[in-house]
């Protein structure tokens, strides 16, 4: 290569490096200041708003606050969920920051060109409007602004909190949970009984009960986890699906509430303040429907739900299923009879006996705990007896409870509490008992 080929080549290159450094020099004419603080961007009180906006997932939304009440700006009727909004914007009470990010230019690289959520929170100081950006995974932190140039990493993630629907923040009709005691559950209709709590008065054999179903002269036990359940399955049930927020008593009919097929009347105490409340099911053809007390919300609910779940609750869902319950403390002897044989157990002190024998009980009264009905009904016994047992108790009201099981089938046998048919029990339970009292029973003086 002569030398004026040379020379040309080395200008060429010379050209391209002045070129890329020019290049990286006007990158790298502006480079964003990064600091690690811990600091307060913004802050305000609920109390203090009067509107709050936002833009998220293309849907704005606008309420406005009136007397404590927050109110949708353009519809006034529609019940907005005062709890959830003072949630919500009890995020915004205190908002810190982790990294400040100052000299901004390039907003883009933050996700803060195209804000992802956009909240505006006006008081009668003025307007602050929060944009929020990307999601920085490595610090766990989402990038905010607040307009003046500065971008932050927040340490709560603001934009998780904002509702995309406004049906997010409607008010949902549900019984409390949170009561001192539940009273009473009176279902009417197409199931009807009435549920009250008794702790305090002697209708039963035993004090393991405390909620009784009455039924004509006599009242019968309920199982305390059944009867408080109701107030679970009914408040369970999927509210997400209204048809009117502007129910009128006009408006019933449509729904079948005019004429309820069930409600459910719920009576119970909130710091020593007794409160009802009341959930209505309509019908109209294969529709179902729900309201509480006079809402203006009605609910579409699904017609498997309402057979499976509503319909079907009901003395036979909330009765006990331990064949019986007792409080051994108070039981003073047990007559057993096995095919065709009869022992006496008797407590003595901390121990039992038959006859002159201690014996080894705890098996015995595991089994009888055991005993738990499977399937509810009222047949009448039609084979021979398999067991039975009388348990004599220390009470002058109900001195004896007795419990007699009959063959019934391969699997299982029919039980009678007191003469009164229960059900079905597994056989297998059974062949337990049996076994235990054969148990202490063998080798007796």
């Amino acid at each position: 290569m002569n030398r004026q080929k040379k020379l040309a080549v080395l200008v060429g290159v010379l050209v391209v490096l002045c070129a890329v450094i020019a290049i990286v020099s006007g990158v790298q004419k502006h480079i964003d200041t990064i600091s690690t603080v811990d600091e307060e961007i913004f802050a305000t009180s609920e109390s203090a708003l009067t509107e709050v906006s936002w833009t998220k997932d293309g849907n704005s939304l606008h309420f406005v606050q009136n007397d404590d009440t927050w109110q949708d700006a353009s519809d006034a009727e529609f019940p907005i969920d005062q709890d959830k909004m003072s949630d919500f914007l009890s995020h915004f009470e205190s908002v810190h920051a982790s990294f400040v990010i100052e000299d901004v230019e390039d907003f883009a690289q933050y996700g803060l060109d195209d804000p992802s959520c956009t909240v505006t929170l006006t008081s009668a100081d003025g307007s602050t409007v929060l944009q929020m950006g990307d999601y920085s995974t490595m610090d766990e932190k989402r990038y905010v602004t607040l307009g003046d140039g500065t971008v932050y990493l927040i340490d709560d993630d603001l934009e998780q909190y904002v509702a995309s629907d406004r049906d997010d923040l409607m008010r949902v009709d549900t019984f409390p949970d949170d009561y001192d005691t539940l009273d009473s559950i009176v279902a009417t209709g197409e199931t009807a009984f009435t549920a009250e709590y008794r702790p305090d008065d002697t209708l039963c054999y035993t004090d393991a009960y405390d909620y009784y179903l009455q039924q004509g002269d006599s009242y019968q036990p309920l199982d305390t986890d059944k009867v408080e359940g109701v107030i679970t399955t009914l408040n369970g049930i999927d509210r997400s699906e209204y048809v009117n927020y502007r129910t009128t008593e006009s408006d019933l009919g449509v729904y079948g509430l005019d004429a309820p097929a069930i409600t459910f009347t719920v009576t119970y105490t909130v710091d020593d303040e007794t409160q009802t409340s009341t959930l209505a099911f309509g019908k109209n053809g294969d529709n179902c429907y729900m309201r509480m007390d006079d809402s203006p919300i009605v609910y579409r609910i699904d017609s498997d739900t309402y057979t499976n779940d509503v319909a079907t609750i009901g003395y036979d869902t909330l009765r006990p299923s331990a064949v019986v319950a007792l409080n051994w403390d108070d039981v003073q002897s047990i007559d057993f009879t096995v095919v065709d044989a009869t022992y006496t157990v008797e407590k003595n002190g901390d121990s039992w006996k038959i006859g002159d024998d201690v014996v080894e009980f705890d098996d015995v009264s595991d089994a009888v705990d055991a005993l738990t009905v499977k399937e509810f009904n009222t047949d009448t016994p039609e084979k021979k007896q398999e067991a039975a047992f009388t348990v004599h108790l220390d009470s002058e009201d109900y001195p004896t409870v007795s419990v007699t099981l009959y063959q019934y089938d391969g699997e299982d046998c029919l039980v009678q509490l007191d003469g009164q048919t229960l059900g079905l029990v597994s056989r297998s339970l059974v062949v337990d008992l049996t076994e235990a009292v054969n148990a202490i029973t063998l080798g007796l003086s």
